[in-house]
């Protein structure tokens, strides 16, 4: 823990973090925040700084930390043990593999953050079980096969087999070519 034995917890500075933000995550005053870290300049707070958050003022109650704080995926609110805290060099793949939850799972439960720019503090939503993947329907070209002929045989239109298959250009729809179909209206 800290040197500071006013500390609550101590948090680590990530990308776009500054002193007033922390502060405001973590339900404490700015003042109390630079207090607690005399040795960190505001103007110099750099991503892996090591902050002491300490106890609030207000009837000396730790401060609220980031783990704490309810974390919600289309209203539905993450239990507090199903929450992992990001540590230092820790990784969306490095969290799959400690709880066996697939990326869409991951994504899914955690909608609204980029996986790829986590970063130590980060807190995010582990499920218990995977989420189901939608199946991808795709097909291969036969020998006869063409972009317009294989929108006519599927029942989509030339747009849509050409936005679901982005990396494809109209000529390359050719025989033995795997194309993925669009995904079928909700009903």
């Amino acid at each position: 823990m800290s040197e500071h034995a006013n500390c609550a917890y101590e948090y680590t500075v990530k990308r776009g973090d500054s002193f007033y933000l922390i502060a405001q995550k973590t339900g404490i005053t700015l003042r109390e925040l630079i207090a607690a870290n005399p040795q960190i300049p505001p103007s110099r707070l750099t991503v892996g700084d090591v902050l002491c958050i300490p106890y609030s003022d207000c009837l000396n109650q730790p401060a609220q930390d980031p783990a704490d704080t309810p974390i919600t995926d289309n209203n539905a609110v993450c239990p507090n043990n199903r929450r992992a805290v990001v540590q230092q060099g820790q990784t969306a793949a490095d969290l799959q593999l400690q709880y066996n939850l697939s990326y869409y799972t991951l994504q899914t439960a955690n909608s609204g953050v980029n996986l790829d720019t986590i970063g130590s503090g980060d807190v995010l939503c582990v499920p218990e079980q995977n989420t189901a993947c939608p199946i991808q329907r795709t097909v291969i070209l036969g020998e006869l096969d063409t972009l317009q002929s294989a929108a006519l045989s599927n029942r989509v239109s030339v747009a849509d087999l050409l936005k679901a298959n982005p990396c494809i250009a109209p000529e390359d729809f050719v025989p033995g070519t795997v194309i993925k179909l669009p995904d079928l209206p909700q009903s």
